[in-house]
């Protein structure tokens, strides 16, 4: 005896709408050739060749635009100027930076300071009026307000205050 078999067609064939009816019924007859998409267009960029299969477009960077990466990095200019100069991500000049077996910077905080940005959290600021009032960058801040032992509440907005509270 033979056992049937079952058929999962993906979801988006599910649906036995007009189009699909005619899609498939089509297909049966043979009457007429599916029709072919377009090709794409090359993309290109002035920085060099883009991968056109990546959720993002990247940037390969080549060995002098690299150079110029650590040399900026290494006198000091900020991570956020190299990043927009270059367009390209903040993870990629830290794997550039190590890579090439340069010390990365890092800006260690006093306890005090950890503390004060984890005090002004949890009065109620947000992670951005935080750090605007003390001018550091948001994962500085958070890891900050994290390691003081604080915990980070759910993103979305604050709950507004009733007017005679």
């Amino acid at each position: 005896m033979s056992e049937a078999r079952k058929v999962r067609l993906h979801r988006s064939l599910s649906n036995q709408s007009v189009a699909l009816k005619s899609l498939i019924s089509r297909a049966l007859r043979r009457k007429r050739a599916f029709l072919s998409r377009p090709s794409k267009a090359v993309q290109s960029d002035v920085r060099g060749r883009v991968v056109d299969r990546a959720l993002k477009t990247q940037t390969r960077l080549s060995y002098p635009s690299r150079q110029k990466v650590l040399e900026a990095y290494a006198v000091g200019t900020p991570v956020k100027e190299i990043v927009s100069r270059f367009g390209i991500c903040r993870s990629t000049i830290w794997k550039i930076v190590t890579s090439a077996g340069q010390p990365t910077r890092n800006h260690d905080l006093s306890p005090a300071v950890r503390e004060e940005i984890r005090r002004l959290y949890a009065g109620g600021l947000t992670l951005a009026e935080v750090t605007e009032r003390l001018g550091m960058g948001r994962v500085n801040a958070r890891a900050a307000i994290i390691s003081a032992g604080g915990a980070m509440r759910p993103q979305g907005r604050r709950r507004q205050r009733p007017a005679g509270a």
